[in-house]
């Protein structure tokens, strides 16, 4: 069964959103429209069918390197797979992805 999800509001927001939806490995995107509510809103309608989940090769996937700092100088790195990063109000950045380090 198809889903339809309308979002609208900020261009650069509306537009991050349906980028980060369109990642998602267990929903296939097949239709949609884009409407220009004024300068700088928007409005987009997609539809979505639900598709098996099919375990893709890792050297199909994007591979990042993420650098953590802490206060006192201490560095950690973290291999994600298929990492997204998104810019968040005051200055906050959320960063989603997968690890596949199994120790």
């Amino acid at each position: 069964m198809a889903l339809q999800i309308q979002i609208e509001g900020c261009q650069e927001k509306v537009t991050a959103f349906v980028d980060a939806l369109k990642c998602l490995p267990q929903w296939r995107l097949y239709s949609g429209s884009k409407v220009s509510l004024s300068e700088d809103k928007l409005q987009i309608t997609y539809t979505f069918e639900d598709q098996p989940y099919q375990k893709p090769s890792i050297p199909t996937r994007n591979v990042s390197k993420l650098m953590i700092t802490s206060e006192t100088g201490g560095k950690f790195e973290l291999v994600l797979l298929d990492a997204e990063v998104v810019k968040m109000d005051r200055g906050m950045t959320y960063i989603h992805g997968r690890s596949y380090d199994i120790f």
